[in-house]
C-alpha cells in the first residue's frame, strides 16, 4: 500500500522528464508590448516553465511539511521580484537554468533528509535566495520591455506563483491523509531531487 502511494507521489515528476525544463515564453519569443501580453506571459511562465513549476508548488509541499507559513513564501516571492529587476539592470548570474535546478535539487534533498533547517527560522532565507535565481531567469523574458507590460508581467507571475505554492499546501495536506506524513515528506523529496537532477543535466544539455 504505502508503495502504491509513494509511486502516485513520484509518478507525475518522473513521467514530466522527457519534457524540456528550461522556461518558455508565453508569447512565442515575442517581447510583450501591452499590458495585457504582459499579464499574460507573466501568469504562463511559472507554469509553462516546468522547472519553476516543479519549485514553486513544492514551496506549498515544503511549507505544509515543515510548518513554515507566510514568510517563507513571501520571502521567494519577494526576491523573485527582486531578481527581475537585477535581470532588467543588466546584472549577470552565469548558467541560469542551472541554478534554477540546483534550486529544486536542493530542496528535494533537504525534504528527503527531513532536514531540521526546514523547521527553522533560516528556512525563508533559504526559499528568499531561490527565488533571486527563479526571479532572474524570469526577467530573461521581459527584457526591454516598457513599464507597463513590465509591471503586468511582475504582478502576473507573483499572482500564479501564490495559487502554485497554495495548490502545493493542498496537495501535501491531502497526501498526510493518505499516507503517513513521514512517507509523504520523503517520497516528495525523493521526486524533487530526481526531478532536480534531470532539470541540471537539461540546462547544461539545452
Amino acid at each position: 500500500m504505502e508503495a502504491r502511494r509513494y509511486a502516485a507521489l513520484t509518478g507525475p515528476v518522473l513521467v514530466a522528464f522527457p519534457l524540456q525544463a528550461h522556461a518558455h515564453h508565453a508569447m512565442d519569443n515575442v517581447l510583450p508590448g501591452t499590458a495585457l501580453e504582459g499579464l499574460i506571459s507573466g501568469l504562463a511562465h511559472p507554469v509553462i516553465g516546468l522547472d519553476h513549476f516543479v519549485f514553486v508548488l513544492a514551496i506549498g509541499v515544503a511549507c505544509y511539511c515543515f510548518g513554515q507559513r507566510a514568510a517563507a513564501v513571501a520571502g521567494f516571492i519577494a526576491a523573485a521580484v527582486a531578481g527581475t529587476v537585477l535581470h532588467l539592470y543588466k546584472a549577470s548570474l552565469p548558467y541560469p537554468d542551472a541554478w534554477v535546478a540546483l534550486s529544486v535539487l536542493a530542496l528535494g534533498l533537504l525534504m528527503l533528509r527531513a532536514a531540521p533547517f526546514l523547521k527553522g527560522r533560516a528556512a525563508p532565507l533559504f526559499f528568499a535566495l531561490c527565488g533571486l535565481a527563479h526571479g532572474y531567469a524570469y526577467g530573461e523574458s521581459i527584457v526591454g520591455a516598457e513599464p507597463t507590460p513590465l509591471f503586468a508581467y511582475l504582478a502576473g507571475y507573483t499572482v500564479v506563483q501564490v495559487a502554485v505554492v497554495m495548490a502545493g499546501y493542498a496537495l501535501a495536506r491531502y497526501a498526510s491523509r493518505r499516507a503517513a506524513p513521514a512517507v509523504a515528506t520523503t517520497a516528495a523529496g525523493a521526486a524533487l531531487s530526481v526531478a532536480g537532477t534531470a532539470f541540471l543535466v537539461l540546462s547544461f544539455a539545452g
